[in-house]
């Protein structure tokens, strides 16, 4: 069950890094490179942490995508 799990959440990050890096490239003229490649090493970085340490950042794991692009969210 554990490797389910284990598999299913891999699946998940590994969908929500598509999203990300399609809209990236949509808006890519409205941002520049650097911070889009900044943005998606801090996707990745911070998806590399255990549950315990995203916890005690404050983070669950589907969060993390929203709290790096959380300047993005001006609607």
């Amino acid at each position: 069950m554990l490797l389910q799990s284990t598999a299913s959440a891999e699946a998940e990050s590994e969908a929500r890094l598509r999203v990300v890096r399609y809209f990236s490239d949509v808006c890519s003229e409205l941002v520049p490179a650097a911070v889009r490649d900044q943005h998606l090493a801090q996707v990745r970085e911070l998806e590399a942490k255990s549950d315990d340490e995203l916890a005690a950042m404050g983070l669950l794991r589907e969060d993390i995508v929203d709290h790096v692009f959380q300047e993005a969210h001006y609607v």
